[in-house]
């Protein structure tokens, strides 16, 4: 893979419920999600597609696709567009690019679509404190750290906190333009 791979996103499609069942099955794709399951049936995958595919409500869900890839390898999501309050970011990646630029691009595309197409006037994401992946991701497109809830997660029966970042539509086109995504 090149140092900054081709990546784009599209609408989900029901063949993509493979690849969905694949990422959610992933121990190590899943492990920083704000909420986890302990499984994820072929019919939960199929299910989750079908929901993605829809556009009539407020939330948005696109596959990310890397160039030499068959399949998608992860999606990103805007939820709760189109209110007063600002969307929030979701992400996953859920095959072997994980850590070779892939999230990245795919947020930077993603929080361009919240500003320029659905008129987002910001846009914010929940991270687990200890995914220090996602908070140089987020830094590097010009979000800024707003808060901390702590005690936020319960994972295995231990809690973790939950940080809170933001970005505003000045802050990520000024990261793009220092070459942030």
């Amino acid at each position: 893979m090149t140092e900054k791979p081709d990546v784009s996103l599209r609408p989900f499609e029901p063949g993509d419920a493979a690849a969905v069942h694949r990422w959610f099955n992933n121990p190590e794709a899943t492990r920083t999600l704000m909420e986890q399951r302990a499984s994820f049936s072929e019919e939960q995958a199929s299910a989750w597609v079908e929901r993605a595919m829809d556009d009539s409500g407020e939330d948005r869900k696109y596959a990310i696709v890397v160039e030499g890839y068959e399949e998608p390898v992860g999606f990103t999501a805007l939820y709760g567009l189109l209110r007063q309050t600002a969307p929030e970011l979701g992400a996953l990646i859920g095959d072997d690019v994980r850590g070779k630029g892939v999230g990245r691009r795919a947020e930077a595309l993603t929080i361009a679509k919240a500003f320029d197409e659905f008129g987002a006037h910001r846009v914010y994401g929940r991270i687990p404190a200890y995914n220090e992946a996602a908070k140089r991701v987020v830094t590097s497109l010009g979000w800024k750290h707003e808060g901390t809830m702590r005690g936020h997660l319960r994972r295995d029966g231990e809690l973790a906190d939950c940080e809170v970042w933001g970005v505003l539509p000045e802050e990520f086109r000024e990261a793009l333009a220092r070459g942030g995504g």
